[in-house]
C-alpha cells in the first residue's frame, strides 16, 4: 500500500482534543476563571466572567480547553456602598476589580491590573453588574497587562519547550500516546524553533500511537485466524485488521495475513470471506476520503493563513509608506521654514553691513 507522507500526520490526532476545532491548535491561549466570591451574585459573576473573556478577545487571544495552565481571574472588592433616597431607593457601590494572569499549575502571577468602577441599581445584585457592565475590555492599562503576559508566556515556553517534549516522551513510554499529544498540543506557535520541535515531536508520537496499536490489532487478528484458519477465522480477523490505521508500520504484514487468509479460505466459504473483504475495503476507502478531507481542510486553513499574512504586510507597508511620507512632507516644511528664515536673517545681516558703510563714511578721517 503507498504511504502517505509523513508529515501530514499531524492533522490526524485532532479528533483526539474532543469539542475543539484544529483552528484552536498552535494559538496563544488564556482562559477565563472564574473569581470565587460568595458576596456577589451569581447573575452579576457572569458580567464579570463575559467582560473578562471579551478582555481575552480584544487582545486578539484565544480560551479554548485545549490549554488550562495559564487564565485570566479576577478579585473584587467593595470600596464605597451608599443608599441613594428616593423613590423608589437605589444602591451605589464604588468597586475595585483586579485583573490577573497567572499560571494555574506553578502558581505563578504573571501581571495584574486594578481599575475602579461604579454601579447604581435597586439592589445590591444590579449595582455589582451595571458596575461590571462599566468596565471597557480595551482599557488601555489592562491590555497592556495583557501584553507583558503574553511575553512572559512566549518566553516560559521558549525556555521550556524542550522539557515539555521530553515530559511528553515519559508519556508514551508509559503507553499514554493521547495525553502525550495533548501535551505537546498546548505549546502555541510562539517561535519558529518550538513550532518545529512540537511538529516533529507530534509526528513521531503519532506514528508510535499508531505502530503500537497496529500492532496489537495485527495480533489479535493473528490469533482469531490462528485458531479457525476458515472463512470464519477470516471474518473475525479482517475486522481487527479494518482498525488498523493506514500510517501504521504493520501495514505490509496486514497485506501478507489478508493475502494468506484468501488464498486458504475454501471456494465454499468463499463468499462470506468477499463480504468480509469488501467491509475491510469499504473500511480503507472510508479512512483515505477522511484522511484527503482533513488534507484539504489543512490547506485551506494554510491558504486563509497566508493570505492574512499577506494582507498583514500590505498594511504594514501602507501604513509605513504613509508614515515616511508624512516624514517627508514634515522634513520638507522644516527645510522651507529653516531657509525662509535663514534668508531673512542674510538679508538683515546684509542691510545691517550696508548701514554699517554709511555710517563710517560719515566719520572723519583720523590722521
Amino acid at each position: 500500500m503507498k504511504r502517505i507522507p509523513l508529515i501530514m500526520v499531524y492533522l490526524l490526532f485532532a479528533g483526539i482534543l474532543c469539542a475543539q476545532t484544529l483552528d484552536d491548535v498552535g494559538r496563544m491561549s488564556i482562559n477565563v476563571q472564574r473569581p470565587v466570591n460568595r458576596s456577589i451574585p451569581t447573575e452579576a459573576l457572569d458580567q464579570l466572567d463575559d467582560k473578562m473573556h471579551q478582555i481575552i478577545t480584544t487582545a486578539g487571544i484565544s480560551d479554548n480547553a485545549i490549554n488550562r495552565r495559564f487564565a485570566l481571574t479576577s478579585t473584587v472588592s467593595v470600596i464605597k456602598k451608599d443608599i441613594i433616597s428616593g423613590s423608589p431607593a437605589r444602591v451605589s457601590q464604588t468597586l475595585e476589580i483586579t485583573f490577573y494572569v497567572k499560571d494555574v499549575i506553578d502558581r505563578k502571577e504573571y501581571g495584574h491590573a486594578t481599575l475602579s468602577s461604579v454601579g447604581v441599581g435597586l439592589n445590591e445584585n444590579k449595582a455589582f453588574i451595571m458596575a461590571f457592565a462599566n468596565l471597557k475590555p480595551g482599557n488601555p492599562k489592562v491590555q497592556k497587562m495583557i501584553e507583558d503576559s503574553k511575553e512572559l508566556i512566549v518566553a516560559y515556553y521558549r525556555t521550556n519547550i524542550d522539557n515539555i517534549i521530553a515530559d511528553a516522551y515519559i508519556l508514551v513510554q508509559q503507553g499514554q500516546f493521547d495525553k502525550a499529544l495533548y501535551q505537546i498540543a498546548q505549546v502555541p506557535d510562539v517561535c519558529t524553533d518550538c513550532t518545529v520541535k512540537c511538529r516533529q515531536a507530534t509526528i513521531d508520537i503519532y506514528q508510535k500511537k499508531i505502530d503500537s496499536a497496529g500492532e496489537k490489532l495485527l495480533q489479535s487478528a493473528k490469533a482469531a485466524w490462528n485458531a479457525e484458519p476458515n472463512a470464519d477465522g477470516a471474518v473475525k480477523a479482517s475486522r481487527y485488521l479494518a482498525k488498523i490505521d493506514l500510517l501504521a508500520a504493520c501495514q505490509p504484514q496486514v497485506q501478507e495475513l489478508m493475502e494468506e487468509m484468501k488464498a486458504k479460505v475454501m471456494d465454499d466459504e468463499r463468499k462470506a470471506w468477499e463480504f468480509a473483504l469488501q467491509q475491510y475495503e469499504d473500511e480503507k476507502a472510508r479512512e483515505q476520503r477522511d484522511f484527503e478531507f482533513r488534507v484539504r481542510q489543512y490547506e485551506e486553513r494554510e491558504a486563509k493563513e497566508q493570505a492574512r499574512h499577506e494582507e498583514q504586510v500590505e498594511r504594514e507597508k501602507q501604513y509605513h509608506a504613509e508614515e515616511l511620507a508624512r516624514e517627508q512632507r514634515n522634513f520638507e516644511f522644516e527645510q522651507h521654514k529653516y531657509n525662509k528664515e535663514h534668508e531673512k536673517e542674510m538679508a538683515m545681516i546684509e542691510a545691517s553691513r550696508e548701514v554699517a558703510l554709511e555710517v563710517a563714511k560719515q566719520i572723519p578721517n583720523m590722521k
